[in-house]
């Protein structure tokens, strides 16, 4: 988003959620899940709109998410929604699953340490945010609510997991059929995300109309269309990659899987912003903090990985 510079960001979001949520994903698991339509076809109904509705309530999370950083600020907002989405999409699948195997001292060491590490990097985050801010006294925050609607996309950011873990049946169908085990896993994207790309659609079409912004579209370029595409790609690649790990470790994958894939995009995306200088001028003491709670991260996995 950096480089789309001719576009607004409801431009490049709602170019990204339709390639990400819509097309790409179509397309990519289409082919390895023959006769993908006829699987979904043979799904409940009732089943459908449950899967669709939990993946709208997760578009829901990805537009507060926004909402939120602007009244909290990046940091602290977006610790409350990492921690809070980590934490319930990791507790709900327990008592959906049940019977569940665990070694859960150090399932719950591991994840405790998540929360504290997350809750570090929030800080070091949000001082990083006051230190670099170039209007003086910084942004006037509104931290009641702020507080409240990152609570809200917390919650709701959780449900994507929880959607892939209801919609078990769609996987099973697949598997059944000419798919091979690691797309059976993934066959359940399209429905989901469609529901996610239903609430973004419509929070930027609500934007563009607004702001006026639709027409930037024409003076668009390859760089904003390319981005967006790239957008799309690199994050539903990573989705995938996430549930067709979570299928083979069956009922476990939407419990230890989860916190794994969350706290490792909070990791990435601290080192693409070291390397991208948006950490230039912070002091040392802030930097040891975010390494710290980055440290805790990383070693939290250990001790998640070790309770299956």
């Amino acid at each position: 988003m950096k480089f789309t510079t001719r576009w607004k960001r409801e431009n490049t979001w709602l170019a990204f959620s339709f390639f990400g949520f819509v097309l790409i994903p179509a397309v990519i698991i289409g082919a390895p899940v023959p006769g993908l339509w006829n699987i979904y076809s043979q799904v409940p109904l009732a089943r459908v709109l449950l899967v669709v509705g939990l993946g709208y309530l997760w578009g829901l999370g990805a537009v507060t998410y926004g909402v939120g950083m602007d009244r909290l600020g990046i940091g602290l907002g977006s610790a409350f929604v990492l921690g809070i989405s980590t934490l319930v999409g990791t507790i709900l699948p327990l008592f959906m699953v049940g019977g569940v195997s665990l070694k859960w001292a150090p399932f719950t060491v591991g994840l405790i340490m998540l929360m504290v590490g997350i809750a570090i990097c929030g800080w070091a985050g949000s001082e990083r945010e006051r230190a670099t801010s170039t209007t003086p006294g910084g942004p006037k925050r509104r931290y009641v609510s702020g507080v409240t609607i990152c609570i809200i996309s917390g919650v709701f950011s959780s449900l994507l997991n929880v959607g892939m873990f209801a919609a078990r049946p769609v996987q099973e169908l697949a598997s059944r059929g000419p798919a091979t085990a690691w797309a059976s896993g993934d066959a359940v994207w399209p429905m989901l995300l469609f529901g996610g790309f239903l609430a973004n659609a419509t929070y930027c079409a609500w934007l563009l109309v607004r702001t006026g912004s639709a027409d930037l579209y024409l003076s668009g370029g390859w760089r904003e269309w390319l981005g967006s595409f790239a957008m799309g790609a690199a994050w539903i690649i990573g989705v995938l990659m996430y549930g067709a790990g979570a299928f083979f470790m069956g009922n476990l994958g939407a419990i230890i899987g989860w916190p794994v894939f969350m706290s490792l995009m909070l990791v990435c995306a601290y080192l693409v912003g070291r390397l991208t200088n948006e950490w230039s001028g912070v002091g040392v003491a802030v930097m040891r903090r975010m390494n710290t709670g980055i440290a805790i991260t990383v070693v939290s996995l250990f001790f998640i990985g070790y309770s299956r």
